[in-house]
């Protein structure tokens, strides 16, 4: 079997996965630079869908992407 068939390991898949997620939140970040800020009728508009939809958070970001790899745990070891 090749290298270029051969099933990812579990660590391999999870940096693939991070890189990949990566480089789309960075495309992402680039294409947003390029837009003009919005004007006030378009954020007028935007509140008022907001409150029409009940003017509540629905789904809240995950709090930490990455696993913190600070060493901490190091000691136990």
């Amino acid at each position: 079997m090749s290298s270029a068939t051969r099933p990812l390991s579990a660590a391999a898949a999870a940096a693939q996965a991070r890189r990949s997620s990566l480089a789309t939140m960075l495309a992402h970040k680039a294409r947003c630079k390029e837009l003009p800020p919005p004007h006030e009728a378009e954020v007028a508009a935007m509140l008022a869908a907001f409150a029409a939809r009940g003017g509540r958070v629905t789904q809240c970001p995950t709090a930490c992407v990455l696993p913190v790899q600070n060493g901490a745990g190091l000691a136990l070891a």
